[in-house]
């Protein structure tokens, strides 16, 4: 009796520290955006790896995975409950989702207990790589829902961050886990050597940071734009009621009134502002006409219709209001757009989503204008680097996001999503222009800097200006080849362990 009590109090120890992994994991995010915690958040949780076997790994993995998910991503069942108008409907597709990102957290501390018998380098190596393919995977898998890459967390710590653009966000994520591991062989083994490799490798991350931002810096001064952006701040429930259409009409015309002597050039609206589809409503044609005359181009959020399909657009307007061209989206977004598994999950839910049905476009293309080519990413699309990285390569000088946000008012998902900007504005050293319905609309500097940010929930308009420019980054040239060299790293590790691991020297762990 004696010893099993002894047992479960011990094993009770390992518990507690899995959940601490977990709540620094989730307070490292937006919006608590603690972000020091990243570099400390594993450690008791590689402590319950190292010291426990394969199971027992994979349930603290759980237990931390678990934690994490319900603190960082607590808006999502009021998404889906938005969504869905049906508790059990989101309550049950919020507990997949939370499992969902669970998993990946236990494969991994799984699969790091498997290893932890390797040198402690290449150890630290193999869970950072390891760490890098699953997000890859989460990034893409089931159309992709890579919010809290564990590199976002570090939106804030501008001066860590400039190596995204040769290794994208995945890069910051591999050196945090990298860390994390040097710290916990700190402290457990008493390696100092561990804790100066940890300091040279921070010392090269600011050193490459402040050059480039120094480089950066000068390099955007040249072909200036003037641009303004509306944020109107429409709810959600008002952009579906069909009796509020003249009240969110009225709004969008005054806002438009605050551009009546700023000359803009550009002057960017929302996704799907417009109430209405602009091509079939005599009244939004009005609309666009009167508010378009303000600059030469407004980009203005809406639904189009081609061949009997409805689109998540932007529109294309001229000062004289006509339609010059438009975006259509690319790249639907999870559970609002695009459903996975939709017949299972339609009969065991009833209805999961009930937003228009949008069809994808498949042509990526750049919009080519006198002084700047536009590269457009609709909402979800900023999940996504490849996105704009083809723009950029296609000839996009200045990058835009028009989001809507107004699914989880006043919870910490308008700021996960904001933070993305800032990775797609390093990755490619360009300027981005973010204009939310509600949510965050602001300016972002090829630094990561971000010269202009409004408030959640705030009815906001606001002119800046931004800087347009040519440059090719690394990371632009050769995409995500870093999450490549870490997938040959983990099986060229896995392929000499397998074949020569007995006489490979075992990790040990102090107590």
């Amino acid at each position: 009796m004696i010893n099993k009590f002894i047992v479960r109090e011990y094993k009770f120890k390992y518990l507690i520290f899995s959940i601490i992994s977990g709540i620094l994991l989730a307070l490292s995010f937006q919006k608590f955006n603690l972000f020091i915690f990243a570099w400390i958040a594993f450690i008791p949780l590689i402590y319950c790896v190292y010291k426990n076997n394969l199971k027992y790994s994979a349930l603290y993995g759980f237990v931390t995975g678990m934690v994490s998910s319900l603190i960082a991503f607590n808006w999502m069942f009021l998404f889906l409950l938005t969504n869905t108008k049906s508790i059990k409907a989101a309550l049950i597709v919020a507990i997949l989702f939370w499992l969902y990102q669970t998993t990946y957290i236990v494969l991994w501390s799984s699969i790091v207990n498997i290893t932890k018998s390797y040198k402690k380098i290449i150890a630290a190596i193999f869970a950072a790589s390891l760490w890098v393919i699953f997000e890859y995977i989460k990034n893409y898998f089931l159309s992709g829902f890579p919010i809290n890459l564990l590199g976002y967390s570090q939106s804030s710590f501008t001066q860590i961050i400039q190596i995204s653009d040769v290794f994208g966000v995945y890069g910051i994520s591999f050196v945090i886990i990298l860390i994390n591991f040097l710290l916990f062989y700190w402290l457990y083994n008493k390696g100092k050597k561990y804790l100066m490799i940890t300091i040279l490798i921070l010392a090269l991350l600011l050193s490459y940071s402040f050059i480039r931002i120094n480089q950066i810096t000068k390099m955007s001064t040249k072909n200036e734009i003037k641009i303004g952006v509306v944020q109107p701040n429409i709810a959600q429930e008002k952009k579906w009621r069909k009796s509020l259409k003249n009240e969110i009409i009225n709004t969008i015309y005054t806002n438009a009134q605050f551009f009546k002597d700023k000359n803009c050039e550009i002057i960017l609206y929302p996704e799907t502002v417009l109430p209405r589809i602009l091509e079939e409503n005599e009244e939004i044609q009005t609309l666009v006409k009167d508010i378009s005359k303000y600059s030469d181009l407004s980009l203005i959020g809406g639904k189009a219709v081609e061949n009997k399909k409805l689109y998540n657009s932007i529109f294309f307007i001229s000062r004289d209001g006509n339609i010059a061209d438009k975006y259509k989206k690319k790249h639907l977004v999870l559970f609002g757009e695009y459903v996975p598994f939709e017949n299972f999950l339609v009969k065991l839910l009833e209805k999961v989503n009930l937003t228009d049905n949008f069809s994808k476009e498949h042509d990526l293309k750049v919009f080519d204008f006198d002084k700047y080519n536009l590269g457009i990413n609709i909402c979800s699309e900023n999940y996504y680097p490849y996105l704009s990285r083809e723009l950029v390569l296609k000839g996009a000088t200045l990058l835009t996001t028009h989001s809507n946000d107004a699914w989880c008012d006043g919870l910490s998902y308008p700021y996960q999503h904001f933070v993305l900007n800032i990775f797609r504005a390093i990755e490619n050293r360009k300027y981005l222009i973010v204009a939310s319905n509600t949510g965050i609309s602001g300016v972002i500097a090829p630094t990561g800097k971000i010269t202009k940010q409004t408030k959640n929930q705030e009815q906001v308009c606001f002119e800046e200006t931004v800087y347009t420019n040519n440059y090719i980054t690394i990371y632009d040239k050769i995409g995500d080849l870093f999450v490549y060299i870490c997938m040959t790293y983990v099986l060229l590790v896995l392929l000499i362990y397998g074949i020569f691991g007995k006489n490979i020297k075992i990790t040990k762990i102090n107590k």
